[in-house]
């Protein structure tokens, strides 16, 4: 199956394009999935209740690579463990933000897609198009590439000024609409729903963009916001929460919490479905 196939039937069997992101962070996680257990199975254990008590109202997963490497030399495995959890009819998505030389990027396109299974991954192109090349041609594979983050960094580099006039984001979107061309639904881009009002001339460079955005939850965006500036985007947007989901509660009732919170956001986000397209 296609990835654009793939994300569709997601998208229409969970009722929503929400994705939830899994950052499991050893101090956060509730205490009754801690005891006696070491840093590796209580990750385990967290990330299977966390995919047990979401599966039905999300279209599948992001895991964030930095809180399974922090682990230590057991962490990609774990990482490899919640993998195999998640349902085979969910997009299982890798953070891990890769961006590198041509060789090194092809060992990371075998980690990832071939090695671990995943259905796509996040990368940095502020190497060149060239550290993204071998990542791209696969009809089952997405890429999803850093164009407008919502970190306030961003300011540093992404918004910046290029001599022609054009924003870093303007022309990293640009290059994505031109790589995408050669096998469409198969590159999207990060952009960050704390940047609503910065959005719109990327999304203008790349209409038909898949979009991961971050930024709703924790980091303050605002979902009324983010759905008037993507009123007329053609690509299917795809809204991650993580930490706003997975730790909505830390006592003896985390569970419904967790329940209840990804509910909330799944009937939030169930209106980018009418205000999308394929």
């Amino acid at each position: 199956m296609n990835f654009k196939d793939k994300l569709t039937r997601a998208v229409a069997s969970a009722g929503t394009p929400l994705m939830v992101g899994l950052d499991p962070d050893l101090r956060k996680i509730p205490d009754s999935l801690k005891t006696g257990k070491s840093e590796a199975e209580a990750v385990f254990s967290f990330c299977s209740a966390i995919i047990r008590l979401t599966e039905k109202k999300c279209i599948g997963y992001k895991l964030n690579l930095g809180f399974f490497e922090a682990i230590g030399a057991e962490g990609l495995g774990v990482f490899q463990r919640v993998v195999n959890q998640i349902p085979k009819e969910k997009i299982i998505l890798a953070d891990a933000k890769r961006g590198d030389i041509g060789n090194t990027a092809e060992r990371y396109r075998d980690a990832f897609f071939e090695t671990f299974g995943c259905d796509c991954i996040t990368l940095n192109p502020l190497m060149g198009t060239d550290s993204l090349q071998p990542f791209l041609g696969r009809g089952d594979k997405a890429v999803f590439v850093l164009a407008l983050t919502s970190n306030s960094g961003a300011d540093d580099l992404l918004l910046q000024r290029l001599e022609d006039g054009r924003l870093v984001c303007e022309s990293i979107a640009e290059q994505c609409a031109n790589l995408d061309r050669n096998m469409p639904g198969t590159v999207g881009m990060v952009v960050g729903a704390t940047r609503v009002h910065q959005l719109s001339s990327v999304l203008e460079k790349f209409p038909d963009a898949l979009l991961l955005i971050p930024g709703i939850g924790a980091q303050g965006g605002d979902p009324e916001e983010l759905l008037t500036v993507l009123k007329n985007h053609r690509g299917q947007a795809i809204p991650v929460i993580s930490r706003a989901i997975i730790y909505a509660g830390t006592d003896e009732n985390w569970e419904s919490d967790v329940t209840r919170a990804t509910e909330n956001y799944a009937e939030i986000f169930s209106l980018l479905t009418g205000v999308v397209h394929d």
